[in-house]
Formats: C-alpha cells, sequence, structure tokens
C-alpha cells in the first residue's frame, strides 16, 4: 500500500536550535521558557506587558539565525530565516537534487498565525523605508524563497488556522499525496510572536500567564509557568519556534532511497461554529473519532497522545474530556504528552513541533515528561508522566485546536 511518509524532519525551538539539542534538553526534564528579553516587558506602557513576562525564546539570536547582522537587516524578518535554516538541513541531509523529480510535483506547504509582526515594528520604530517590508507581509514569502532556491514547482502556499495552523498543513500535505496530485511537501511550521503588541493582545484575551499574584509557583520560578491539565493552571506561555517535515509516497522514498522514519496514517479536521476563543467538547470529540476512523485504527490502539494542553482552564478541561469521550477508561493508562510545558505555545508552528516529537518519540522508544503536572480533580483521569520514560509505541493521536474554532486531529505512525 502507498502510504504517506514521514522521510525528515528538524526543528528549532526554546528548547534549542536543532533537533537533537531540543531532544537532549526535553528528555533530561529542562524547560525553555525563561523572561522575555526580545524587548523589555516592563518598561512597554500596553496594559498587561508586565505581567506577561514570560515567554520561550529560541536560544540564539535573529541575526546568528540569518548567518550575519547584515543578512538579517536585508531581510528583517526571523520566520524568513528559521524556513531557510530547516529547509538547508534537511535537503542536505535528504541530498536532494531537484533533477531528479518532477519539479512540478513537490509542493512547499507552511502553517503560521502572527508572522511578520517583527518587520512592522521595525518600521513602525524607524520610520525607514523597505522593499522587502511588503512581502514581509504576505506569509507565504519564506515558502516561495525555499522553493525558488531548491526548484520546487508544486503548490506552494501558507495556511493560516491560528494554533492549528501546521497541523491543516501537514493535513492537506498528506491528502495531496494520497490523491497523486503530488509526489512530496516539504511542510513548515514557523512563529516568532514575542512582540509587546502580539503578547499583549493575548494577555487581553486573558489566554497567557501572568506573573501577578507572589504566591504562585511560577512567580518566581518561569519553569512552572506553563503547567498543562494541572489543578492551579493559569494560561499559556506564548514562545518562538519552528519545524520541518519532508512526506512523500513511501515508493516514492523507497524509489529515491529515502529512509522512512514514519508516517501520517490519517487525520480530520472540523469547525466548532460557535464561540471564537471556547473550544467544543463534542466537536474536538467528533474530530478524534474521525481522525482513528481515517486512520482504521481502534481507540484502544492510541498507544499515546501528544495533547494540544496549552496550560489554559477552559482549553485543557476541554481537551481531556473529550479524549475521555474517545478513549473511555483506555485514558487512564495511556501516556498523554503535553510538549507546551517544557517549550511555550508556540502558536501556528505547535503543531509541526508537536509533530516532530511524537515521531522521534516512537523512533527512540521515549516518551518526553509533562512538567509542572499537579492533578485536578475535576478532570477525567488520566496517566500523563512526569519525566521522561522510556516507552515503546507506535500509535500517537495528536491534537491541535485554535481560535476560531477550528481543530485537526493526526494519528501518527512509527516504525513498527
Amino acid at each position: 500500500m502507498n502510504r504517506v511518509a514521514i522521510v525528515d524532519y528538524d526543528c528549532l525551538s526554546p528548547t534549542g536550535f536543532t533537533l537533537e539539542e531540543c531532544w537532549r534538553n526535553m528528555s533530561q526534564g529542562r524547560s525553555g521558557i525563561s523572561t522575555i528579553t526580545r524587548y523589555s516587558p516592563s518598561s512597554e506602557t500596553l496594559m498587561g506587558l508586565p505581567w506577561a513576562s514570560y515567554g520561550g525564546q529560541v536560544p540564539v539570536s535573529f541575526e546568528e539565525m540569518a548567518g550575519a547582522s547584515d543578512n538579517f537587516k536585508r531581510w528583517s524578518e526571523p520566520s524568513y530565516h528559521a524556513v531557510n535554516t530547516l529547509s538547508s538541513r534537511i535537503f542536505r541531509r535528504l541530498d536532494f537534487n531537484i533533477s531528479q523529480h518532477d519539479p512540478q510535483r513537490i509542493s512547499v506547504l507552511g502553517g503560521t498565525a502572527l508572522t511578520s509582526q517583527y518587520s512592522r515594528d521595525i518600521l513602525t520604530k524607524t520610520q525607514k523605508p523597505d522593499s522587502k517590508y511588503i512581502l514581509n507581509q504576505c506569509q507565504n514569502i519564506p515558502l516561495g524563497a525555499a522553493a525558488s532556491v531548491y526548484g520546487l514547482q508544486g503548490p506552494c502556499f501558507t495556511i493560516g488556522s491560528a494554533c492549528a495552523s501546521s497541523a491543516h498543513a501537514l493535513l492537506v500535505a498528506s491528502q495531496l499525496i494520497r490523491v497523486g496530485m503530488i509526489d512530496c511537501a516539504l511542510v513548515l511550521g514557523y512563529e516568532f510572536p514575542l512582540m509587546p503588541f502580539s503578547v499583549a493582545g493575548l494577555d487581553w484575551v486573558n489566554a497567557v500567564y501572568r506573573r501577578d499574584a507572589p504566591d504562585d509557583r511560577g512567580y518566581e520560578d518561569s519553569a512552572q509557568a506553563s503547567r498543562p491539565f494541572s489543578q492551579d493552571r493559569r494560561g499559556f506561555v506564548p514562545a518562538e519556534g519552528a519545524g520541518a517535515m519532508f512526506l512523500c509516497k513511501s515508493e516514492y522514498a523507497q524509489k529515491i532511497g529515502w529512509d522512512i522514519k514514519g508516517y501520517i496514517r490519517g487525520g480530520y479536521s472540523n469547525c466548532d461554529a460557535d464561540h471564537l476563543t471556547r473550544p467544543s467538547a463534542d466537536n474536538i470529540t467528533r474530530c478524534m473519532q474521525r481522525a482513528l476512523q481515517s486512520a482504521e485504527c481502534a481507540p484502544e490502539e492510541v498507544a499515546c497522545v501528544n495533547a494540544h494542553a496549552t496550560s489554559t482552564a477552559a482549553g485543557d478541561a476541554v481537551e481531556l474530556r473529550a479524549l475521555h469521550n474517545v478513549l473511555g477508561d483506555h485514558l487512564k493508562r495511556t501516556p498523554v504528552v503535553a510538549n507546551k510545558s517544557q517549550i511555550g505555545h508556540t502558536l501556528g508552528a505547535s503543531s509541526i513541533l508537536a509533530a516532530t516529537f511524537a515521531v522521534h518519540g516512537m523512533k527512540q522508544g521515549v516518551l518526553l515528561p509533562t512538567l509542572n503536572h499537579l492533578p485536578d480533580p475535576a478532570l477525567p483521569e488520566a496517566f500523563i508522566p512526569k519525566q521522561a520514560t522510556e516507552y515503546p509505541h507506535r500509535l500517537t493521536l495528536q491534537n491541535s485546536f485554535g481560535f476560531g474554532g477550528t481543530n485537526v486531529s493526526l494519528v501518527l505512525e512509527g516504525l513498527t
């Protein structure tokens, strides 16, 4: 059977600038969350910013990510350079040569929510004309630049569906491969939202963690601010990050000689068509059930759940109740992993980062920890490991949700 294979992946996140660095730090139980230094929260005048002072920052400067200070001055949008960095790593490892492929059948798809904020902030502050400014406002430009470098002429576009953006990109790419429209897809998710107006906006809808209670355990320890599914969860920590996956038909990978690291076995997406920020347990339940149906997978076959789990009061409660609707008592024995406890919430990039860690975890036979978890007696009982655990497993159900009531569930399969 011709399946949708994952042949490579990479990422950069608050826990590291490479997949290897991220994995090492996360498997050792480290957090990438600290006080924001991209700007000074305490000196900003927008309401809420002094309280919303924690973030997850990629551990390099934007100039370093661009390769040189002059490179970043020429193109002052971090997402552009993150996409370039990840694309070059993947194509170098794949020994990619476009002459061996039909350029029209290789796609570049992306997902992002708030990209282009940084270049806009620079223009506001400097008032200096920048010929690349308007290009930076087009969220597909980083993808178009990557397509140009490698000669990829298949469908190239960005999906904007808030925090589910890169999950939608993975789902759409897998479907384009399944129906035979393309042979391969480079899928990327990217987000650099640590700008005053973005963080303030998230604070104004009561979404982010506020450092405003001296008796709170995160007040003096930023690593305890993000605590998905916990009784005392108080909102998510906004974060930077980017991830990339290269997908293709399994037969195509075998023909080219690419190693297969996993599969996208199935997936589903729906919309709550209700409240714009409050999720629906019924629709999230349906999304997971139909994702499992598309993957021809019974609930009891799910070996791990990579949860959306932002650390918000309403979101985590709805997700865990929906998981109980789908898995029943199996939820008590099925490990639930919440990566945002370590890296914060990278918004549009969060889904592809979660998929990367999930597939790598199946490859390594390891579950990453969920930090800071204190069980909430008001929620269904679930198995949420606090430490990295050796655990051979083959099927992961991954959830991604976003403002606007948009939901995606993917079924990821490791190698047997």
